[in-house]
């Protein structure tokens, strides 16, 4: 996915938690990539028109309080949620070592912007984004792999 040059800024630490807190987590060192996700599955899992995903290798992101449950969108793919109060938790790839928790989960609000929109040929057409990160119509260049939904 995209890396994190594009000045976001985090901590070396992250935690976070579904809105019940029954499910924590703890996220180190710089996130792997940010990005918006406007795919018609991510908007299926939030109820929203995109997820902003915080990246991470695997080895990288720990559950401190509980586990999500989780649910197989597409082969390969796996989305987290809270079994007790449906919070949206995460999306990982296991096979490739790689995890997303999203940024509503986060404890302290980042303070910057994601580096792209991806999948923005699936945006809703009333969407209006003033930021002027990249729109790609499906994945960030270089990771065309990754299009076997």
């Amino acid at each position: 996915m995209v890396g994190n040059k594009g000045g976001w800024h985090m901590k070396t630490e992250i935690t976070g938690s579904c809105l019940c807190g029954d499910v924590r987590f703890r996220g180190v060192g710089k996130p792997e990539w940010v990005v918006n996700c406007h795919c018609k599955w991510c908007q299926r899992q939030s109820g929203g028109p995109f997820l902003t995903y915080v990246g991470f290798l695997s080895e990288n992101l720990r559950w401190t309080k509980g586990t999500p449950t989780l649910y197989e969108s597409s082969p390969s793919v796996e989305r987290g949620f809270c079994s007790k109060c449906g919070s949206t938790l995460s999306f990982a790839r296991p096979d490739r070592g790689e995890i997303s928790v999203f940024a509503g989960s986060l404890n302290e609000s980042p303070d910057t912007q994601p580096t792209g929109h991806a999948f923005f040929d699936h945006a809703d057409p009333w969407l209006k984004l003033s930021d002027s990160a990249p729109r790609w119509p499906r994945h960030p260049p270089g990771n065309e792999d990754r299009d076997n939904r």
